[in-house]
């Protein structure tokens, strides 16, 4: 995979990212394995030829390896570029075709400068009821800093939230935000990620609690930036455990 820095404004950073077939070959193969479950005329179920299922929903095939490829490939290339990304990515001018190499661009808002406190001296005592709130609580204290207004507003629901900039339920988003992106950053320096075997996991989890399969469920996540924010908040939940941990 290749990578070079684009010119953008407003604050964003762009990439534009190449990546030959063979890096996306086992994902195109998983791909088929999913649609090869659905029935087509004239073949008992799930018992259509590869090549017939290739062309049969080609368009869809090529859509999801698209998506996954832009997900997957993306957060390879701001890693290695050194990049944190404020919120989810966007990806466009994708062009994805099956034996050829995927390109796209990948457009996000970088992360704050964020000055993290000593973490040994996060200390909250014995006998607090809830030690992941009493750290959280202490970060928010002591690391302040703006969060830009449309991140926060990317955050609430106009339906059922006040989105007025000052209001409760504003305030109550800025510090969930600002919380999750320190805690981000937190992860970065002290080498926490999140695993593929921890997301699907977690997935599974899900799709058990609303009575759906793990494929569908993980199919929905990654028609927006569902995948992004659940990978988000596992991070976020292993980073409060290692700060617990050096309570200890």
């Amino acid at each position: 995979m290749n990578w070079e820095p684009i010119d953008d404004t407003e604050g964003y950073r762009g990439l534009r990212i190449t990546a030959g077939w063979q890096e996306i070959a086992a994902d195109y193969e998983d791909i088929l394995d999913v649609f090869g479950r659905a029935s087509v005329v004239g073949f008992r179920s799930a018992r259509a030829p590869r090549q017939v299922i290739a062309m049969r929903f080609r368009r869809q095939i090529i859509a999801e390896l698209a998506r996954r490829c832009g997900s997957r490939l993306g957060r390879k290339a701001m890693r290695e570029a050194g990049a944190d990304p404020l919120g989810p990515a966007e990806v466009s001018d994708l062009e994805c075709a099956i034996g050829q190499p995927v390109r796209f661009t990948l457009r996000f808002r970088p992360m704050p400068e964020i000055a993290l406190p000593d973490l040994d001296a996060l200390l909250i005592g014995d006998g607090v009821p809830d030690p992941r709130d009493a750290i959280s609580y202490r970060l928010l204290e002591l690391v302040p800093f703006t969060v830009p207004d449309d991140l926060v507003r990317a955050e609430l629901d106009p339906e059922r939230d006040d989105t007025t900039p000052g209001s409760a339920g504003w305030n109550a988003t800025v510090d969930r935000v600002r919380l999750m992106l320190i805690l981000k950053r937190i992860a970065r320096q002290e080498g926490i990620e999140v695993s593929e075997e921890e997301l699907n996991g977690r997935i599974a989890a899900r799709a058990q609690e609303f009575g759906t399969s793990a494929e569908a469920l993980r199919r929905e996540l990654e028609q927006g930036s569902g995948t992004t924010r659940l990978r988000d908040m596992l991070l976020a939940e292993s980073t409060l455990d290692y700060l617990l941990e050096r309570q200890q």
